[in-house]
């Protein structure tokens, strides 16, 4: 019989990017793996919490140290993720969590919707949601389009170098947040600090790369054509972009891939994993907070500070979340899975069937395990 599962905290995956700074390493205290070589002044993503692909979070700290999330789930199955959510995504786990540093201009981008990347890539679209830890003044985020665009339009602005003038321009603030949907056109510049909350995937559709995809040095894969029949063309106002980060217990979005919401933590917080029926994962924005739970008849806590991350299993027993210092923020993330809908419903036909009538099918399916760079 496996031990029973504690609050899980992992050692996390640094990736370089020509856009990427060195603030993650300098102020969040993100440290690559020893056994990597890796240019820490052009660190743009720690990968928190992924199973992706090659990419699988490491436990730190426990028994379980050393140990894959993808091990882990296999071994512990709907005792680490929640029943419901192990029978819709078997062993994918459905939620991956980075920090971004944008210390230059990140492309022009779109990620497509679960419909066309599951027909072309055998893979999850990318739902994404933003949260701003610290922004500088010269700070942008591009976002939608000003107004309604066709795609010849776009394509050839984007060839033409002229495609930022389509696009909703915000001056982002520490705490903003964005629910970027697929198909959404985005980018961001200026010196940026986030919380990346996504779906499982790695599929980024480059748009264009200011002027980089004709630098031989520094040249990336361009992906417009691909993208083209991918992307929301309508308009956007760019006051509904921005959410207020609020703490009344009202998530900051909601979808069928995560619910998110912000946590103040004044004093001490008990948590009853139960009422979620799901795994839940606290992202420290601010401050710092300990996970207090009992352990063989102990009190045993589990502390993060600013940037760290940790997963709580879907079974651990009822818990307590402690702050450590004033103004201490945490997001919460977990997942309710979308319950069928009849497409179709005749009010006209009754409301009570015969057993002939009934027909029981399972409408989970098994999603496939890839990724895509």
């Amino acid at each position: 019989m496996a031990k029973k599962l504690y609050p899980l905290k992992f050692q996390p995956i640094l990736k370089t990017k020509v856009w990427g700074g060195n603030r993650l390493v300098k102020e969040y205290s993100k440290q690559p793996d020893p056994e990597e070589e890796l240019d820490l002044s052009h660190i743009g993503e720690s990968w928190e919490i992924v199973d992706l692909g090659d990419d699988s979070s490491v436990v730190s700290e426990g028994f379980l140290e050393g140990n894959s999330l993808f091990d882990i789930l296999e071994t512990y199955l709907g005792d680490l993720v929640g029943d419901e959510v192990f029978d819709l995504y078997n062993l994918q786990f459905p939620i991956l969590v980075k920090l971004l540093d944008i210390s230059k201009n990140i492309s022009v981008q779109v990620h497509p919707d679960d419909e066309i990347a599951l027909e072309r890539y055998d893979s999850y679209g990318k739902e994404e949601f933003w949260h701003v830890l610290d922004a500088d003044k010269d700070a942008v985020i591009y976002m939608g389009f000003k107004r309604k665009v066709t795609a010849t339009e776009f394509y050839d602005k984007c060839k033409d170098g002229t495609v930022i003038q389509l696009l909703n321009e915000i001056r982002p603030r520490k705490g903003d947040n964005f629910h970027i949907k697929p198909g959404t056109v985005h980018s961001a510049a200026g010196g940026i600090r986030l919380v990346e909350i996504q779906q499982p995937s790695d599929i980024t559709f480059r748009l264009y790369d200011w002027e980089r995809e004709f630098d031989s040095v520094h040249a990336r894969e361009m992906h417009l054509e691909e993208a083209i029949d991918c992307i929301d063309y309508s308009a956007t106002n760019p006051s509904s972009l921005v959410i207020p980060t609020t703490t009344t217990g009202e998530p900051l979005c909601e979808s069928d891939n995560f619910i998110i919401s912000a946590v103040d933590l004044k004093e001490p917080l008990q948590i009853e994993p139960d009422r979620y029926g799901s795994f839940i994962i606290y992202i420290c924005t601010s401050g710092s907070a300990s996970f207090q739970v009992m352990e063989g008849g102990q009190k045993v806590s589990y502390d993060v500070s600013r940037g760290g991350t940790i997963l709580i299993p879907a079974s651990l027993d009822d818990f307590s979340i402690v702050p450590l210092e004033k103004e201490t923020l945490l997001l919460e993330v977990w997942l309710r899975p979308a319950e069928e809908v009849d497409d179709y419903i005749d009010e006209n036909v009754s409301d009570t069937l015969s057993d002939d009538d009934l027909d029981y099918e399972d409408d989970f399916e098994e999603h496939h395990h890839s990724g895509f760079n």
